[in-house]
C-alpha cells in the first residue's frame, strides 16, 4: 500500500449507487438553461415556467399560454371543426416523405 492510498478515501461501492439512482423518478428536476440552477418541475410549473433564481422565461406551448391569459369560465373554442385545405393545389417538387 502506497502513501497515496492511505491519504485518499476508499472508493465508493457501486452496488448502493445504482439502486439509489433508480429510485429517483424521471422529470423531477429541471435545469435552467440560463443560470444552470436545478429547480423542482412542480415549483417551475407553479411559477408559470419562470426560473425562481434568475427570472428566465422557459418556453410555453400555445395551449399553456392561452390557459395563462384567458379565464376558464366563458371561454369556448371556435373553429375547432375547421380542417386545413390546399386551395392552391400545391405540389412539391421533392418527395419529403421518403427522406
Amino acid at each position: 500500500m502506497s502513501w497515496l492510498d492511505k491519504i485518499l478515501p476508499p472508493k465508493i461501492k457501486r452496488d448502493g449507487a445504482e439502486s439509489a439512482s433508480s429510485t429517483v423518478p424521471e422529470g423531477l428536476w429541471h435545469k435552467c438553461p440560463s443560470c444552470s440552477a436545478t429547480i423542482y418541475s412542480s415549483e417551475l410549473k407553479q411559477n408559470d415556467m419562470v426560473c425562481t433564481k434568475c427570472n428566465y422565461h422557459n418556453p410555453l406551448s400555445a395551449r399553456e399560454r392561452l390557459n395563462l391569459l384567458l379565464d376558464e369560465n366563458g371561454r369556448e373554442e371556435i373553429g375547432a371543426h375547421v380542417k386545413p385545405t390546399d386551395a392552391l393545389k400545391f405540389k412539391d417538387s421533392k418527395n419529403t416523405l421518403t427522406a
